[in-house]
C-alpha cells in the first residue's frame, strides 16, 4: 500500500510539473507584452521565475518521494518470509530500482533546465542582450523541453510496468493473507 501511494504521489507530481511548465510560455508572453523594458526579467520578479520555483519544489518533492521509493524498495528486499514469491517480490524491486534510476536521471536533467531557463530568463534583459540572445537562448530551451519530453515518455512505460507489479504484489498479498487466516 505504501509503495502503490508513493507511485501515486510521484504521478501527482509529475503532473503538477508538467502542468505548471506548459503555463511557463503564457508567462512569458504576458509578460513580454506588458514590459517593454524587461525589469522584471531583469529584477528576477517576473512570473517566469515563480514558475521555474514552484516546478522546482515540485522537483524536490520527486525527489524526496524517490528516498521513500528506495526505503521501500529495501523493505521488500529484507522480505525472508516464505507467503510470498521471493519471484515476484524480485520483479517488483527491479521495476522499483529502474523506475528510480529513470527518476534521478530524469530529475539531475529538469533541475540543470530549470536553472538554465532562470539564465536565460535574466540574461534577455542584460544590457548586452540581442536578438540573438533572445533567440538563441529561445531554441536552447526548447531543445531541452524536448529531451525533457522523451524522458518523460520512458517515465511513463515505466510506470505502468510498475503499476502492474504493484498489483500483482497487492494481490499475492491478499491471496496469502487469505490463506493464513
Amino acid at each position: 500500500s505504501e509503495i502503490d501511494q508513493i507511485h501515486d504521489d510521484i504521478i501527482t507530481e509529475i503532473n503538477a510539473l508538467t502542468d505548471e511548465e506548459a503555463e511557463l510560455q503564457t508567462s512569458f508572453d504576458e509578460t513580454l507584452k506588458s514590459d517593454e523594458e524587461l525589469s522584471t526579467f531583469a529584477d528576477g520578479s517576473a512570473p517566469v521565475f515563480e514558475n521555474i520555483e514552484s516546478r522546482r519544489e515540485h522537483l524536490e518533492s520527486i525527489k524526496s518521494l524517490d528516498k521513500q521509493f528506495e526505503e521501500q524498495e529495501e523493505t521488500l528486499a529484507s522480505y525472508e518470509g516464505e507467503s510470498l514469491s521471493g519471484e515476484e517480490l524480485d520483479g517488483l524491486n527491479s521495476i522499483i530500482d529502474e523506475f528510480s534510476s529513470q527518476l534521478q536521471e530524469f530529475t539531475k536533467e529538469y533541475d540543470a533546465s530549470l536553472t538554465s531557463q532562470k539564465d536565460y530568463f535574466t540574461s534577455i534583459a542584460g544590457e548586452k542582450a540581442t536578438y540573438d540572445t533572445f533567440s538563441e537562448g529561445i531554441s536552447t530551451v526548447n531543445e531541452q523541453q524536448s529531451a525533457m519530453q522523451e524522458d518523460l515518455v520512458t517515465l511513463d512505460e515505466t510506470l505502468v510496468s510498475l503499476d502492474t507489479q504493484i498489483t500483482e504484489a497487492q494481490e499475492m498479498i491478499e491471496t496469502a493473507l487469505t490463506e493464513n487466516e
